[in-house]
């Protein structure tokens, strides 16, 4: 390896830092990380960063598995650099979890990676993923069916990781290597082809060298094209989310008209932003899942739902997509209802108060405040409770009765909401519902009156 190649290495590391970095370097004492390790000292004095490690002892391979960590605690040691030797027990996380090895593996050593940066103060955590690794990831992904996102590789950033090596191979790493004369561990467990991606690099990735001989530089080259398309995608869908996005607690809503009308490119990338933000693993996100919910957008009832993975659903709210966590609500139990007491705390959202006018004009129609006539309530059964099957009111003098669920069916109330809604009745059945008015031979239109006012808190 020539100097100009090796200063091209050093100075890719140097694009993706900036001087008073706190770098974390993950060393697992193979070539790769080594020679990143290497790249970082140089950087060290040059660039004026902070340098410590970390490795991630698996629990798998036995002696082999201590004797890397062994080799990377003393190669930090003879170079000055902090190092924290991770024990984690991977089999039993993908057992308690349900996930293969190789994922398991992964998801440990990142969480331990971001434990160890958060206690060194680290702002950058140097990964030494290389061209090779590049091309792997993608024939994985595109083995698994993936869009522009999984076809576009390895993101030399991504949060607080940085990739410096990313854009060189593994063969010119081990040159380099080679050129410093710097020892490394080799990991037997690569050559066991029970493991996938073993399974890339050794089955598929020669037949592909035999096709181009820089395959993984061309991998490349389509991974930074497709990165550019994706970006340009993902800018677009989050504009397009902005305006769609409607006011909502706990959870995510979307005007459905929007989301129709929107290209399929964007609309796809929309609904994976919803159920990222309403709390579901992007592991969870597959195609089957947004052909789910394309299906619900499209659904001709209003009131369609969809159960996701984690807890959490998918519902139409009439015009509106709601992503959220699923909850089990318990009505609260028929509480009375008396004139003049303090303030009636409802279902932990709303306040009723009850009190006796003189004015009955004043409140009359006025939204969720209830004006009755005193001569057509039963005081002794009056209460505040959710609604019953076959409850109904009525509601204007030319009208007949109507079931509250036809008249929240009619006022768009999504069904996930309609069991919360209070309602006021007596004895002898209803006589105000909240968000569809009073009964017409209850209310009171002049004069004394028994005033109830709902008011969310």
């Amino acid at each position: 390896m020539d100097n100009a190649f090796s200063a091209r290495i050093v100075q890719a590391a140097r694009d993706l830092l900036c001087a008073g970095d706190t770098v974390l370097c993950a060393v697992s004492g193979g070539a790769d990380s080594v020679a990143l390790l290497r790249v970082l000292l140089t950087l060290r004095d040059t660039l004026g960063i902070s340098l410590c490690a970390c490795h991630v002892h698996h629990g798998l391979r036995g002696a082999e598995a201590d004797r890397d960590a062994a080799f990377v605690r003393d190669l930090c040691a003879a170079h000055g650099v902090p190092c924290e030797i991770v024990q984690r027990d991977v089999s039993a996380y993908a057992k308690a979890h349900g996930l293969g090895i190789e994922e398991a593996a992964r998801v440990v050593r990142y969480d331990a990676l971001q434990s160890v940066a958060h206690i060194q103060g680290a702002t950058k955590i140097a990964l030494a993923h290389t061209l090779d690794d590049n091309l792997e990831t993608m024939l994985f992904h595109l083995a698994r069916g993936t869009g522009t996102r999984g076809l576009a590789g390895i993101p030399p950033v991504r949060e607080a990781f940085v990739r410096p090596l990313l854009g060189v191979t593994r063969a010119q790493i081990e040159d380099y290597l080679s050129v410093l004369g710097q020892p490394y561990m080799t990991d037997s467990s690569n050559a066991d082809t029970d493991y996938t991606r073993n399974r890339i690099r050794h089955d598929i990735v020669p037949v592909l060298r035999q096709l181009n001989p820089r395959c993984a530089q061309a991998a490349g080259r389509a991974a930074r094209l497709l990165r550019t398309d994706e970006d340009c995608l993902s800018a677009q869908a989050a504009a397009l989310r902005d305006t769609l996005t409607l006011p909502c607690d706990g959870g995510v809503l979307l005007r459905c008209d929007g989301l129709r009308a929107a290209h399929a490119a964007l609309r796809t990338r929309v609904l994976r932003g919803a159920l990222r933000d309403a709390g579901m693993p992007m592991s969870e996100c597959t195609a089957d899942l947004i052909d789910r919910l394309e299906a619900l957008l499209s659904a001709r009832s209003p009131s369609a739902s969809l159960d996701l993975p984690d807890g959490l659903t998918a519902a139409r709210r009439y015009d509106a997509l709601f992503f959220g966590r699923a909850t089990t609500h318990t009505p609260p139990q028929d509480t009375p209802l008396h004139a003049d007491a303090p303030p009636l705390l409802w279902d932990n959202r709303a306040t009723l108060t009850v009190f006796y006018t003189d004015h009955a004009q004043d409140f009359y129609k006025t939204f969720n405040t209830f004006s009755l006539n005193c001569d057509k309530i039963d005081a002794d059964t009056l209460c505040v409770r959710t609604r019953r099957t076959g409850d109904a009111i009525r509601l204007t003098e030319g009208g007949g009765s109507r079931t509250l669920k036809r008249l929240m069916i009619d006022r768009r109330i999504p069904r996930d909401t309609r069991d919360t809604l209070a309602v006021i009745a007596d004895k002898n059945g209803v006589i105000a519902a909240e968000s569809i008015g009073t009964d017409i031979e209850r209310a009171a239109q002049t004069g004394c009156a028994l005033i109830i006012k709902l008011k969310g808190i």
